[in-house]
């Protein structure tokens, strides 16, 4: 069994190629700058012809967190369309007329939905994206059920709630808190801002999230599944759970400042049941145990 990876320079990527690794299957990881990206035409071609895969995950993303602002609001339109959809077609063009036993995995997001209308969210949710994101997410997503309806491929798509790692970017919440109890752990004066503590999400652990996808791939057919916890939880209750690993009280550390936030607050709270059903497994671990995972893999980091 041969596995490509691309995305594999982010959270998700890192993570799915070790476990693919760990099981004793061959991975090929790609990079967004890597000759072989799919921004690159002729050398992905040649690529994926000559390592012929078995399986093909798409998890190149451009994407940003809650308080970071966009160079742009044109450059957020062209990378992300760039990233989720034009890269995605010459992935599956060469699966198409090269590969067609070649299964594929392409990586979604819960921000597909907008402002959900309904929660929690599943398959069949209205999807009625409202940012440049989820907008080139879910076009992705059409572009995938094109060719699996039209060609017969064998395309899965996953929506992917947030699910955090000690892999993600300083940037995102989860890492943000972590860093900063461990900062607040040597210097009690410390503390940083954040958006808003009381923000609610459904976050879940990277690693179930990139397992789930290695379980959807097994399945005989393809198909579109919601990967989330389908727990809600606030900020706060994040925040709180981190830093009592740390026998510290977050509210010493941790200051709400809502002229932060970018996005405007969404309830992103995933129903994964037919996840569940479809392969037995789906994401369980959130908080205070998501937190306590979180702090005892970045002790553990070399």
């Amino acid at each position: 069994m041969k596995s490509v990876v691309f995305g594999a320079g982010g959270q998700d990527g890192r993570i799915l190629a070790m476990q693919i690794e760990s099981s004793g299957q061959h991975v090929l990881r790609v990079n967004r700058l890597d000759p072989t990206s799919p921004l690159s035409g002729e050398g992905l071609s040649s690529f994926l012809i000559k390592e012929q895969p078995d399986q093909i995950y798409y998890l190149a993303a451009h994407h940003r967190s809650s308080e970071e602002k966009p160079v742009s609001i044109s450059s957020e339109w062209i990378l992300s369309f760039r990233v989720h959809l034009e890269g995605w077609i010459q992935v599956l063009e060469v699966v198409r007329n090269h590969l067609p036993k070649t299964r594929v995995l392409y990586a979604s997001s819960a921000h597909v939905f907008g402002d959900p209308s309904v929660v929690p969210q599943n398959e069949n949710t209205p999807m009625r994206p409202t940012c440049a994101y989820g907008c080139s997410k879910l076009a992705g997503m059409e572009a995938g059920r094109y060719y699996r309806q039209e060609h017969q491929l064998y395309v899965s798509h996953l929506i992917l709630y947030p699910h955090e790692s000690i892999f993600r970017s300083p940037t995102f919440l989860s890492k943000k808190l972590l860093l900063a109890a461990q900062s607040a752990a040597i210097d009690p004066s410390f503390s940083i801002q954040i958006g808003d503590t009381e923000a609610t999400c459904d976050w879940g652990y990277a690693p179930e999230y990139t397992e789930s996808m290695r379980n959807v791939l097994k399945l005989d057919e393809p198909d579109d599944f919601v990967v989330a916890t389908g727990h809600e939880a606030r900020v706060c209750d994040f925040a709180k759970s981190v830093f009592n690993c740390f026998g510290l009280e977050w509210e010493r550390h941790v200051f709400s400042r809502p002229d932060l936030l970018t996005k405007p607050k969404r309830r992103y709270v995933g129903d994964a049941s037919k996840l569940f059903n479809k392969t037995g497994f789906r994401p369980s671990l959130c908080l205070p145990e998501l937190a306590e995972r979180l702090v005892r893999d970045i002790r553990e980091m070399p």
